[in-house]
């Protein structure tokens, strides 16, 4: 099926903004910095993934969802924010293919990696919940599984959705809607999850001297905390860009200063690919003692060699 930019790309305007204009100069800032952010979040997540892999301990349900959400922020750095950068420089310099062809590889893959992180950030509250809980339905395995089947189901649903978007020329189709379904759906297994957690804790602290009986809370805290962190930055990273997005569609505001402020949150949205491997390097003292057990390693390695 050959490439129709006609059919594909009808939503996406070249601006064929001017050199001095407000809009060329921010999103040209915009991306140099995606620029700088992508290959640091690539060895940012490169080193976590390896941290769990070299070390057996680490191999369980909690450490496999971090590594999990370590590898959508790799494939972030990797493809999202190249294909943007590449989308961004198309529209300034009026390359109309290069703009299209990246404007949709960029929104799929974008759409896929997003969708991927919100579930995953869905499985390990649920996961903390039922191990606080003494009901550890989830191992190791279970969770490999469980991510795999997630990944292909996004796959499968997003060629569908490609598939009707060619064919009906409308880019906010159904698939839009169980996409924003979806999301809500995650969001309250999250809260729910969260909820028995509390409410774990608040029996602890009621159950407080029985010793037999309360569980070590200390124990959990850090990983409860560090998914909450994360989750926190997810939000943070995605309401100022989602804001924008509803104020230009909704208002039908088309100035070049609002699509400026668009690609600024985006830079916001791809930092946290960024800012998730150093959560993660700060809140968790193994990852912490085996990156930098990985980088004494390399750097022998590479001291030897220049010997």
């Amino acid at each position: 099926m050959a490439f129709n930019s006609s059919r594909w790309c009808s939503f996406l305007i070249v601006s064929n903004s001017k050199s001095n204009s407000v809009y060329y100069q921010v999103t040209l800032t915009c991306c140099v910095v995606i620029l700088l952010l992508a290959p640091m979040a690539v060895a940012g997540n490169a080193f976590i993934l390896a941290a769990i892999w070299k070390n057996p301990f680490l191999r369980t349900p909690f450490y496999v969802l971090l590594a999990n959400l370590a590898f959508t922020d790799f494939c972030t750095g990797f493809l999202s924010q190249p294909l943007h950068v590449v989308n961004r420089l198309g529209d300034l310099s009026g390359n109309t293919k290069m703009f299209c062809i990246a404007g949709v590889v960029a929104q799929v893959v974008g759409y896929y990696f997003s969708s991927l992180t919100v579930i995953v950030m869905s499985i390990m509250a649920v996961e903390r919940w039922l191990h606080m809980s003494r009901r550890s339905l989830l191992t190791a395995r279970r969770v490999i599984i469980l991510y795999i089947t997630f990944s292909i189901s996004l796959i499968v649903f997003l060629a569908c959705n490609m598939y009707s978007w060619y064919h009906t020329n409308e880019y906010f189709s159904a698939f839009t809607v169980v996409f924003v379904l979806g999301a809500a759906l995650c969001f309250s297994i999250t809260v729910f999850a969260y909820f028995k957690i509390y409410r774990i804790i608040r029996r602890h602290q009621n159950q407080v001297q029985n010793y037999e009986n309360a569980i070590d809370i200390k124990k959990y805290k850090k990983s409860v905390f560090t998914i909450l962190y994360i989750l926190a930055i997810y939000l943070l990273s995605y309401v100022p860009f989602v804001c924008c997005i509803v104020v230009v569609n909704v208002v039908d505001l088309g100035s070049e200063s609002w699509n400026a402020a668009v690609d600024a949150c985006t830079v916001i949205v791809f930092s946290s690919s960024f800012s998730n491997p150093l959560l993660y390097y700060w809140r968790i003292k193994e990852i912490r003692h085996s990156v930098r057990a990985i980088v004494r390693k390399l750097c022998c390695k590479k001291y030897e060699e220049e010997e």
